[in-house]
């Protein structure tokens, strides 16, 4: 788990806890390793809330484009 030392994270950095970071320039480099998680929601036009569309984490998805009905 790695840290960029270039500008400040988005939160506290903890060995062994995820941290989100607010630019990506050490993965370019490939300097620290990094797993990804992916949220989409989509609301439609008029509607008050939006709904999770599909996810991941790691190689796992979850919903999928049939979720939108």
């Amino acid at each position: 788990l790695g840290g960029c030392v270039e500008v400040a994270s988005g939160t506290e950095a903890v060995l062994g806890s995820p941290f989100r970071l607010l630019c990506i320039a050490c993965k370019r480099r490939s300097e620290t390793p990094a797993e990804a998680e992916s949220e989409w929601f989509f609301r439609p036009e008029g509607a008050p809330h939006f709904q999770k569309v599909t996810g991941s984490t790691g190689r796992h998805w979850e919903g999928g484009w049939g979720a939108l009905g």
